[in-house]
């Protein structure tokens, strides 16, 4: 379905590429099966997880306006960096490779989890090439190398958190406003999500002001408070802010009226570094949606949010989980190897 931004705002339509990925709307569900367990209702989610039989997760939207763009400028290769376990990574690979473009992966280490070792095995077998860069630094050199060495590649950063991604989480909110309208959902008195490079929290944030809510959009710190932190978040509503703002008039600024919060207890060590809630919350998102979580994103988010719906200031209203993980994995062939560079996370513990 074409974005519902694009009726709302059609110079914005006219300037901004898009193509379409996602089966939309996802459904509004409760989440009858946690209320036990949280010891509340009155909690529902928003199923990104279902956005595509490809793949599903937060990137699908993203992916429409990314790849669109990277089309329309002609690229014949994706690049894209991440971790060993990055769904950014999957996303790429899947779609990239639907759509005719080769796909470049560059990997960096994070702590290791069955999740991370199904993960590879799922690049390789959707045909992303595949290479090791350890540590932040040498990733971004080798990202560099490959951008060097195809004239035709388009880069998609960590978290592809760019002002014409975010348009897809904004229009998420307008499909979100007319659930509520044709009584499908309640309108959220809070919102929770991950938050690593921000940029879903940023466009679901200015999607509620515009729509006039006051909506608290809680974003739940997965990577260091370096990398997600009051500046970092107001730079990508601002920057998503202004982007509308220049292309259609209508669009009237939002960026200082959002309401939105970080909340960092659920970190533990750092990024992707398992916590017991956080593995707690692996059997939970299980339960919910019949295909386990894994620690980084959604383990985390869920042990978040028992300690926010539990809480005193959040007891009484209505929230909604923003289900960002996909339900639908590749499931590698038994004889799918990972790359020689990479068989050394086949020979750690994990998690």
């Amino acid at each position: 379905m074409p974005p519902l931004l694009f009726s709302a705002l059609p110079d914005l339509a006219r300037s901004a590429p898009w193509l379409s990925l996602a089966e939309t709307p996802t459904a509004v569900e409760p989440c009858t099966a946690l209320y036990s367990w949280l010891g509340r209702g009155n909690i529902f989610m928003k199923r990104d997880d279902q956005i595509s039989s490809l793949y599903g997760g937060n990137k699908v939207r993203r992916y429409e306006y990314l790849l669109a763009d990277a089309r329309a400028k002609g690229a014949k290769h994706l690049v894209t960096a991440g971790g060993i376990a990055s769904t950014q990574m999957m996303a790429t690979a899947i779609f990239g490779k639907a759509l005719g473009f080769e796909v470049h992966g560059v990997l960096y280490g994070q702590p290791v989890t069955n999740f991370a070792r199904e993960s590879i095995l799922g690049f390789v077998e959707a045909g992303a090439d595949l290479t090791w860069g350890g540590n932040y630094v040498l990733a971004a050199f080798r990202t560099l190398a490959l951008l060097r060495r195809y004239s035709d590649s388009y880069l998609i950063l960590p978290g592809a958190g760019t002002a014409l991604a975010n348009l897809g989480y904004v229009d998420a909110m307008l499909e979100l406003a007319q659930q509520v309208e044709r009584g499908e959902a309640k309108r959220p008195d809070v919102i929770v999500l991950p938050a690593g490079s921000s940029g879903t929290l940023a466009a679901i944030a200015l999607g509620a002001a515009w729509l006039g809510w006051n909506t608290e959009v809680i974003g739940v710190r997965i990577t260091t408070p370096l990398g997600c932190n009051r500046i970092t978040v107001d730079w990508a509503i601002g920057n998503t802010d202004r982007f509308i703002e220049e292309r259609d008039a209508r669009w009237k600024p939002q960026r200082h009226r959002v309401n939105y919060s970080i909340y960092g207890g659920a970190l533990g060590r750092g990024y992707g570094y398992p916590t017991p809630q956080a593995i707690d919350g692996i059997s939970r998102i299980d339960e919910l949606v019949g295909a386990p979580g894994e620690v980084t994103y959604t383990g985390k988010t869920v042990a978040a949010l028992k300690t926010i719906a539990t809480s005193d200031a959040y007891r009484d209203k209505t929230i909604l989980l923003w289900n960002t993980l996909s339900s639908k994995r590749p499931i590698p062939s038994p004889e799918t190897k990972p790359p020689d560079d990479l068989a050394w996370v086949f020979q750690d513990p994990t998690v």
